[in-house]
Order: structure tokens, then C-alpha cells, then sequence
């Protein structure tokens, strides 16, 4: 079984600090939820509505950990708040990351309720803003610094101990901090740092090499290749705590009928209604969610009763496709567009189950997204990889190599939702904005 470690940093004098050092088993899915529902309520969310719909269990837990944290200590809320002030509000995922990269790379979703986009999107600013100051005052640290030492090399200079070398390296150092040099591949820096989080020193050094070369074109196509999958992989491949019955509930799931079953593709199970020749998707979700016999059963209700028009996939258990090893451990296909009531009815049915968001596209409800742009036609990748040739060779040859199919699986450029962000994401650090839509293709900007 996985630990985790978590580290509190308690300040319990302006002189004195000390760090509590606490390793956990790992909390089951819902026991995560609940930790974040309490979480949310204390931060000033509304407790009746997060409390809607959710089975007793769920809101005794709530309200367990609500009076848990009630009974604390005032000295221990008050290490909690100044953490919490410390640490200015920045995602753990995008923790140690500098303002201009954490503003490009955490991305709001757009929900469809505008009121709580615009929310977010004003946490996110002020976020981005608190972390700004506080690294202008470092910058004004280290310029000061640097002028003093200067200063230093000078006087040493003229009392013949010290060296042009040394004083010209100085200077050389003052000068860049004040002209912000470096700035041109300032995103891809933070974007390498971001991927590199983590991972063994080799693949570190691999992408440290990468970056000191990018102007040579074989390391710049590398480069970008590698954090085309790199991004990927934090949208796509999750590690939640290991279900001890989702073998269980795999076997089960194959012998129920109550609407159509089809795992003749590898890895996945498909429920519910399918196409018919000619049928096309009308649109798609994802969920995040722990994949329960009960809540299977609650969206074969939905389909068998006419109220959604769709099919489902979830994977199977001990292969890449599990709900363990993905974000988006469901993925619904609508065959006709569902009314507003029908999306809200399935964010309820799931609302226990869900682990988090991760996902893509425009958000629905907590743990719910339904897509924005779907799977991405041959045509459009071919042009906008010719498109790219003219303004970054190396980045077009990148974007060929990402699409193109194994060997053996035919010649057509593919671009599924999740690549088609991860090469925006990239795209947007090498200076590229894009944008894309079935009726125009991508544009660049």
C-alpha cells in the first residue's frame, strides 16, 4: 500500500520554526471527498448546498469533520492560517512554479454556470498577483545584492586583489537580472520545471540538455515531443488508492443487462445505447469519480429510462485503462444532446462518487466536464502542421511526429482532446497561440 507524507509547517514565534513531520496511510476515495467537502465549507462555500444529494454517510462524515476542526485548539488555527498565508492559495500541483508560468499553465475551466467562472477566475488573478509581488520583492533583493557585490569587485579591483574576469562576470550577472534577459523561453523553462517534478535525475538532465540547445532544431523538435507527452500524461494518467473490489465489480457489471454491454474492444467496457450506421456522437463527458457497482447501476437507470440518449466507458481493472490509472475514469457519449435537467440530474447521481476535477472542457458540476472539442479532423492537423512549418520548422515536425499513428495503424494524423491541450499548452510556452474548431481549423496566433 502507497504512503504519503505530508508536511505542516507550524511558525510559533517571528524567532522560531518548526516542522512536523506526519506520515499517513493513504484515505479511501470517499474519505478524500469528505476531507475536501469540510475543506470547502470552512473556506466559505455553502454547507446546504455541497451537502445536497449526498447519501447519510457522506454527511455524517461532513459534520464529524467539521466538529473536529471546531474543537481545535485556537493556537493550532492560528499555525493553519499563517500556512495558509505563506503558501499564498497556489495549487500543490503548481506549487514552487513562478507567477508568469503558474498564470499560463493553471487553467480555469469554463463552467456552465458564468458566475462561478468569473469567481475563479478572480481567485486565480489574485493568486497570480500575490505572487507576483512577492517575487518583485525578491527581484529587488537580489538586484540590491548583486550592486553591492559589484561594488565589492570594484574597490578590490583598484586595490589590485581582485580581477576584470571576476568584476566583468558581476556585472555581466547585474545586467541581466535588470534587463529581464532570458525572458523569450522564460514559459518553456517554467513548463520543463513543471514536467520534471519528481522524476529520476536522468530524465532532469535529459531536459536541462534539451533546453541549453533549443536553438539547434533536432533538440528543439525534442523537446517539445517530450513535453507534448509530458503535459499529456498530468491530463490523462492518475494514481488514486487501489479499489480492493473493482475486480469484483467489473464481473458483475458484464452479467447486468439492463441496458446494452460491449467489451469486445480491448481494455474497456461500453454500456448503455449505441450508434446505429451513420449515428454520430452528439457530444461527450468525462467523469472523475470512483467506479462503483452502485453508481453503474444509477446510470444504466438514466439510459434504460429514456431520460439520457447514450453510452458509457469505464476500463478494466490492472491495465492502463482502470479508473485507478486515469482521471476521466468514465467517459459518457450523448447520441442526442441532453437537456440542462438531464445534465443536472447525472451530476447529482455522481456528486458521492467524484475524486476531483483533472478533467477537460467545459465544467458542469464538480468531477463532471463535458467536451469542448472532441476529436480533431486529419485535414485541419495536416494544415496546421504545414501552417507551422513556416514559423517554427522544428515545433511543425514535433506536432507531425505526436499525431502520427503507430507503425502499422495506416498513415492519418490523429489528435485526440486531451493531445489537442497538451500541444496548446506547449504551444503557448514556444510563443504559439492556437484555437480550434471543426467548421475553421486551428488558427494561430
Amino acid at each position: 500500500m502507497r504512503s504519503r507524507v505530508v508536511w505542516f509547517n507550524f511558525k510559533v514565534s517571528f524567532e522560531n520554526a518548526k516542522i512536523i513531520h506526519m506520515e499517513k496511510q493513504p484515505l479511501s476515495g470517499s474519505e478524500q471527498k469528505i476531507q475536501e467537502y469540510v475543506t470547502r465549507i470552512k473556506a466559505g462555500e455553502s454547507k446546504d448546498s455541497i451537502m445536497q444529494g449526498l447519501p447519510p454517510s457522506f454527511v455524517a462524515g461532513i459534520e464529524a469533520g467539521m466538529n473536529e476542526s471546531e474543537n481545535t485548539p485556537e493556537s493550532k488555527n492560528e499555525d493553519v492560517r499563517i500556512v495558509e498565508k505563506d503558501e499564498i492559495g497556489v495549487p500543490p500541483q503548481y506549487k514552487g512554479l513562478d507567477a508568469d508560468t503558474l498564470d499560463f499553465i493553471w487553467t480555469i475551466p469554463e463552467y456552465i454556470d458564468t458566475e462561478k467562472t468569473k469567481q475563479e477566475k478572480e481567485r486565480k488573478q489574485k493568486v497570480i498577483d500575490a505572487l507576483r509581488n512577492k517575487e518583485s520583492g525578491g527581484s529587488e533583493i537580489q538586484e540590491k545584492k548583486l550592486v553591492d557585490e559589484v561594488k565589492v569587485e570594484q574597490i578590490k579591483k583598484d586595490l589590485g586583489i581582485g580581477s576584470d574576469e571576476t568584476l566583468a562576470a558581476k556585472q555581466q550577472e547585474l545586467d541581466s537580472v535588470q534587463n529581464n534577459e532570458g525572458e523569450e523561453n522564460h514559459l518553456i523553462s517554467g513548463l520543463v520545471k513543471l514536467v520534471s517534478q519528481g522524476r529520476k535525475q536522468a530524465v532532469i538532465d535529459l531536459y536541462k540538455n534539451l533546453f541549453d540547445n533549443i536553438d539547434d532544431p533536432d533538440s528543439r523538435k525534442k523537446l517539445a515531443s517530450g513535453l507534448f507527452q509530458d503535459v499529456y500524461n498530468r491530463y490523462r494518467i492518475a494514481e488514486y488508492p487501489t479499489d480492493p473490489v473493482e475486480e469484483q465489480t467489473w464481473e458483475d457489471a458484464l452479467k447486468s443487462t439492463k441496458v446494452g454491454v460491449n467489451n469486445k474492444k480491448s481494455e474497456w467496457m461500453y454500456r448503455g445505447v449505441f450508434p446505429k450506421n451513420g449515428e454520430e456522437t452528439a457530444n461527450r463527458g468525462s467523469f472523475n469519480v470512483n467506479v462503483t457497482p452502485e453508481l453503474i447501476d444509477s446510470l444504466d437507470d438514466m439510459i434504460a429510462s429514456g431520460k439520457i440518449k447514450a453510452n458509457y466507458k469505464f476500463g478494466q481493472p490492472g491495465t492502463t485503462a482502470s479508473p485507478t490509472e486515469r482521471h476521466d475514469s468514465i467517459s459518457i457519449y450523448f447520441l442526442e444532446q441532453p437537456s440542462d435537467e438531464a445534465l443536472q440530474e447525472l451530476a447529482t447521481t455522481i456528486k458521492p462518487y467524484v475524486r476531483g476535477d483533472n478533467l477537460l472542457g467545459k465544467k458542469v458540476e464538480d468531477g463532471f466536464f463535458i467536451s469542448e472539442v472532441g476529436s480533431v479532423e486529419t485535414e485541419h492537423i495536416e494544415k496546421f502542421v504545414e501552417d507551422l512549418k513556416s514559423k517554427d520548422p522544428a515545433f511543425a515536425e514535433a506536432v507531425k511526429g505526436y499525431t502520427s499513428p503507430k507503425p502499422g495503424s495506416g498513415t492519418s494524423l490523429k489528435m485526440s482532446e486531451a493531445q489537442f491541450y497538451a500541444v496548446k499548452d506547449v504551444a503557448r510556452a514556444f510563443g504559439y497561440n492556437i484555437s480550434y474548431d471543426k467548421d475553421n481549423g486551428f488558427q494561430i496566433l
